[in-house]
């Protein structure tokens, strides 16, 4: 990006660990609420003297009744005097036992800015080389992705000397101008993590299977398994019609072991003629060591289709414990002797002949 001497500080979740928090809950680098929230943060250092702040941009989600303030001051300073002692203002700010009224004070005092109800905020007037934020949400939101900007405009430089003196007004109205081109450059920025699997929006991961000649649905898949699916699609596809692509397959949606049974590997008789797996040579069978998912069974059957081998038939078994024979009954998997047991309903438990009523 072109910053033309721009610099940006982002409040990622290491410092907004360290800020004083109440009400608010951190994960992901963002702060959420359900009533009331506030955080007063640490400084923000610019080594810079003098250092004439630009502005402050987030995201925000508010609820409807919800407001977001925003506090903010500089100075070259990073010390007060309390009760005739020398105090951090960090350690000031930062301290629960101190009162709200005691740290508003200082904010007034320092000349600091106050705005409400704006997601953008103008830190103009804000000189010197440290900055502290005090942000408080009522009603309920979201803040993340928390930038501050130093200058905050890269139009009004541009200006001859004669107005940029004591011309307030239009900083101002050339800020709002400054602002649109600095975030349209970063969503020019961010083009690349649109095309990376792992940071583009779930609404294009369809688009991309489509470029792969891959068929999804979002309503059946979720979006992290169509990120598997499409970081290991190159090699799928290469040895797309393989008993290594279909086992592969499967492995994307579940972690119970898989076992694939090719009829045509199975000596003569072998199923005791029950064909259990399968009549011709181009059936096989896939076998999950799980409890029956019918969800499950759906969203494999849509991938499997599209990487078998042309003509073969396929049946997705569930090896739940089982105790009859020529029923994909193994004794080292999911063979178990049955026994009597009184019948209940919402405990998974199969119609094997063996519950009865109590």
């Amino acid at each position: 990006m072109a910053d033309y001497g721009i610099r940006r500080y982002r409040l990622r979740e290491a410092i907004l660990s360290r800020g004083l928090r109440d009400g608010f809950t951190l994960e992901d680098g963002a702060l959420e609420t359900a009533e009331r929230g506030q955080i007063v943060l640490p400084a923000l250092d610019s080594a810079q003297l003098d250092c004439a702040w630009g502005r402050l941009s987030l995201h925000c989600r508010l609820g409807p009744e919800g407001m977001l303030t925003v506090r903010a001051f500089a100075s070259n300073q990073n010390a007060v005097v309390r009760n005739n002692m020398v105090v951090s203002i960090d350690e000031f700010l930062l301290d629960p036992e101190i009162s709200r009224q005691e740290k508003e004070r200082l904010f007034m005092l320092a000349d600091g800015a106050e705005h409400s109800g704006a997601k953008d905020v103008l830190l103009t007037g804000q000189e010197g080389r440290y900055l502290w934020l005090w942000l408080e949400v009522t009603g309920g939101g979201r803040l993340e992705d928390l930038r501050v900007y130093v200058p905050g405009d890269n139009f009004f430089r541009t200006f001859p000397q004669v107005y940029q003196t004591d011309n307030d007004f239009l900083r101002r109205y050339l800020s709002i101008f400054s602002t649109m081109y600095q975030e349209l450059q970063e969503e020019i920025d961010r083009i690349p993590e649109l095309f990376d699997v792992e940071t583009a929006p779930e609404s294009l991961l369809p688009v991309f299977a489509s470029w792969l000649g891959l068929e999804t649905d979002m309503a059946l898949f979720e979006a992290a398994e169509l990120r598997r699916l499409l970081k290991a699609a190159p090699e799928l596809l290469a040895r797309k019609g393989t008993k290594w692509a279909v086992m592969e397959t499967v492995k994307l949606l579940t972690e119970d072991p898989v076992y694939l049974v090719e009829r045509n590997l199975l000596p003569v008789g072998a199923d005791g003629g029950t064909a259990l797996y399968g009549e011709t040579p181009y059936d096989f069978t896939v076998m999950l060591a799980s409890h029956l998912d019918e969800k499950l069974r759906l969203r494999l059957k849509y991938l499997i289709d599209q990487f078998k081998p042309a003509r073969s038939r396929y049946r997705i078994v569930f090896l739940e414990e089982c105790g009859g024979l020529d029923a994909f009954t193994y004794l080292d998997l999911n063979g178990r002797m049955l026994q009597n047991v009184p019948g209940s309903l919402d405990e998974g438990q199969g119609l094997t002949g063996t519950a009865y009523l109590r």
